[in-house]
């Protein structure tokens, strides 16, 4: 197949809700702030991360995206949750019921995070729980995530 699964599978059901499946990994530094990245489509604070390609695992669609969206290579740690029941429209009008499995991930190498921008990414940066809290641009469910993630207390069922 020479285009990717998500254009190959909307080229056969247009903008129609389908499941995706997505990999993302929360990142803390030695103050236990998180990185985050504006995305450049939805100009919104999110967890790195993104959708699992045919034949590739969670860990390495989580390794991809992450130094895709980041430049940074990382490495999985644990598995922190896996989301089901999040729904979303695209800018495009794409409908998605989207399967998340989020990690915990270390860094392999030091990255300056500065400077740091390319297609998918306008910015990074390192939040706290209560700088996340003032974000008035990160989504419902990634706020979820990030809150699960600072109280290192899981729920089933999202």
């Amino acid at each position: 197949m020479t285009q990717d699964y998500i254009s190959y599978i909307r080229s056969k059901v247009g903008h129609d809700n389908i499941i995706l499946t997505f990999a993302g990994g929360i990142l803390a530094n030695a103050e236990g702030k998180v990185l985050l990245q504006l995305r450049a489509d939805k100009k919104t604070w999110a967890i790195p991360g993104g959708a699992m390609e045919l034949g590739e695992s969670s860990v390495a669609a989580c390794q991809r995206e992450f130094y895709e969206e980041t430049g940074i290579t990382v490495e999985p740690l644990r598995l922190l949750n896996v989301y089901t029941n999040f729904e979303e429209t695209y800018p495009n009008g794409d409908k998605v019921q989207t399967v998340v499995m989020l990690y915990e991930v270390i860094a392999k190498t030091d990255k300056a995070i500065t400077d740091y921008q390319n297609d998918e990414t306008l910015r990074l940066g390192y939040f706290s729980r209560e700088e996340i809290a003032e974000l008035s641009s990160i989504s419902d469910k990634h706020r979820l995530m990030l809150a699960e993630y600072f109280a290192d207390e899981f729920q089933m069922g999202h």
